[in-house]
């Protein structure tokens, strides 16, 4: 009898709620442009990214109070997710402003747009995190340095979250009011629909950073043996 583990089982969880959620996209919901349906992709990797970098927050603090490389590895790791999904948020985000507003004219991007360019500039901050800590080789000295690293850059997170809001913005809010100006109208379905894939790709979350837990313990692991090795030889 095969026996799947806890880690998988979150991982079917995931992939099972995601697969019925596109049935609740492609069967139920009705748009007035199939470019919406980009929408539900740009929005959930938007909220799991502020949200892994939320976490690497906490757990880099924690870290430095306790000493315990448990906070690290869940710090970096959510990190190294957040970032994948926040460079999926600006693909997906750079389709819907072609679809929007250069009317598939080509126009991806405009530099004048206050959330596109402070998601670029969160993006590179934490690509440049995860270059710094690949660059040291001493544990300890990696996950303090990281983790000081890893707050000084967290108000990148808000700085995006925020710029459509307090400044002049041509990204769209979502609003369950039909017919508000600046805002894309969605009813209760629709929202439901975005709410259950946002609970979906957290659980992903959860097993994506336990997966990366896991090859860090075995690659230090792997180091260890032919470290001794070698002071053998």
């Amino acid at each position: 009898m095969v026996k799947i583990s806890k880690r998988n089982i979150l991982l079917l969880i995931s992939l099972s709620m995601l697969l019925t959620n596109l049935i609740f996209i492609f069967g139920f919901a009705t748009f007035e442009d199939n470019v919406y349906v980009v929408f539900y992709i740009h929005v959930s990797s938007a909220w799991l990214s502020y949200f892994s970098f939320t976490v690497s927050l906490i757990c880099h603090i924690i870290y430095l109070r306790k000493n315990e490389i448990k906070w690290g590895y869940i710090g970096k790791n959510s990190i190294i997710v957040g970032t994948f999904f926040v460079a999926t948020a600006l693909i997906t985000g750079s389709l819907w402003y072609n679809a929007t507003s250069g009317n598939y004219n080509n126009i991806y991007w405009s530099w004048s747009d206050p959330r596109q360019t402070t998601t670029l500039i969160l993006l590179i901050s934490y690509i440049a995190y995860l270059i710094f800590g690949n660059s040291i080789d001493e544990r300890e000295k990696k996950y303090r340095l990281t983790s000081v690293l890893g707050i000084i850059l967290f108000p990148t997170v808000p700085l995006s979250y925020l710029s459509a809001s307090i400044f002049n913005s041509l990204h769209p809010l979502v609003s369950s009011i039909p017919g508000e100006i600046g805002h894309i109208y969605w009813d209760p379905l629709k929202f439901f629909i975005l709410f259950f894939n946002l609970i979906a790709i957290t659980v992903l979350y959860i097993y994506l950073v336990m997966e990366l837990i896991d090859l860090d313990k075995k690659r230090e692991e792997l180091d260890e043996i032919i470290q001794n090795k070698m002071e053998e030889d």
